[in-house]
């Protein structure tokens, strides 16, 4: 039984349990789907709003699983990160590859394949121990008496993230406490003692990443503080996804770019707008010739106008399964092909510029379909030095 079908399993329990403990009706429906399996689907779906619906009626608008069933989505969570690299033959260098590809091939030496990744970079290509995952002003603070704390903070100071259930204005609330001041459980944690939210336009997929047990994913930090800015932007934080590995790149000071035609540009300011990221669909086989990012790249999006350019600078926080939380139509994961989901959110941007401010990039080869190439370092560094100058 694959990764997706376990996980369809144990959910499919948890809704069993649900039902059993609310005296909801439940009759699952029986699974006939072949071949991988992303863990839910559309039938899925349906089943779990039609429980949501009859806890609604019967006037219990939140549910708490218990220890062990989130234990159990949680390991099914590191078996799918694991499932690439577990796969890796380290004798032969051959990985089996199952998404509707001729396998298993033999990978060129210096080529390995990394978690969650479809293509296998070029060695010497960096994954780090975390990746940023979003960073957003904290919210309401102006409520909770951060003026007489001010002095305590400082860039870098680390920050944990408090599920608030109980919240009546907000089913998604994520509230934001010094880590000092939460001992890890959000059931006894005083919630007279954060600094604020996380703004609502940002908190869904980390408010259900906290409810599947999955709070020692992140790790935060506080990143900017304007102390005579508006209460709205005074106070920002990092929050990244931690990562397993270290290594060092020797392409960590160049940047990939991507160029944006009119409908992708409409398409990624909405996306960034309304849930704070976007993804993609690249690839290609074979797949150890293609060299796309991996986690924790930054990739600059360029958008040419007549008379101006956009920018934004962008870091991809997952592929493959990873992507599951972030991707709305959930039977985009199930199509067999050789490209995967690529998942970004914001660092910086959007940034106008004046068309000769940034004619340095004419001579840069910047892709349209998907970033292979390695703008030179010239031009990363100058790109580098925009977005730095840009508060």
């Amino acid at each position: 039984m694959n990764a997706g079908k376990e996980m369809c399993e144990v959910l499919k329990s948890m809704r069993k349990k649900l039902a059993e403990q609310y005296g909801l009706v439940y009759e699952p429906t029986e699974c006939h789907h072949e071949g991988n399996c992303q863990g839910t689907c559309p039938r899925c779906d349906a089943e779990l709003r039609d429980l949501q619906r009859q806890l609604e009626e019967k006037g219990v608008p939140h549910v708490e699983f218990d220890d062990m069933m989130n234990a159990e989505v949680e390991k099914l969570y590191q078996k799918q990160m694991n499932k690439l690299q577990e796969q890796l033959n380290e004798d032969n260098k051959t990985i089996d590859i199952t998404e509707g590809m001729p396998g298993p091939p033999i990978l060129p030496p210096g080529i390995q394949v990394l978690e969650g990744d479809m293509q296998s970079p070029p060695e010497n290509i960096t994954r780090y121990k975390r990746t940023l995952y979003k960073n957003c002003a904290v919210a309401g603070i102006s409520f909770h008496d951060i003026d007489d704390i001010w002095e305590e903070l400082y860039v870098g100071c680390k920050i944990a993230l408090v599920r608030d259930k109980k919240n009546k204005h907000d089913r998604n609330a994520v509230a934001v406490a010094l880590a000092d001041d939460y001992d890890g459980n959000p059931d006894d944690f005083d919630f007279d003692y954060i600094l604020g939210y996380i703004p609502r336009s940002e908190n869904e997929h980390i408010a259900m990443m906290l409810d599947m047990g999955w709070s020692e994913m992140f790790e935060c930090e506080i990143s900017e503080l304007n102390e005579h800015r508006p209460y709205s932007d005074r106070l920002h934080i990092d929050i990244y996804i931690r990562s397993k590995e270290e290594c060092e790149d020797q392409h960590c000071d160049q940047l990939r770019a991507l160029a944006l035609d009119e409908d992708r540009y409409n398409r990624i300011a909405s996306d960034l707008i309304n849930k704070g990221n976007t993804y993609f669909r690249w690839g290609g086989f074979p797949p150890w010739e293609r060299s796309l990012p991996i986690k924790g790249d930054n990739v600059v999006f360029v958008h040419r106008r007549d008379k101006e350019c956009v920018l934004y600078l962008m870091h991809l926080i997952a592929t493959g399964d990873d992507a599951y939380p972030f991707v709305e139509d959930k039977e985009e994961l199930n199509m067999v092909d050789d490209c995967t989901h690529y998942v970004f959110t914001n660092v910086k941007g959007p940034i106008v510029m004046g068309k000769e401010d940034v004619a340095f990039l004419d001579e840069e080869i910047i892709d349209k379909l998907q970033p292979e190439e390695y703008l030179t370092k010239e031009a990363s560094d100058r790109l580098k030095e925009i977005f730095d100058n840009i508060i």
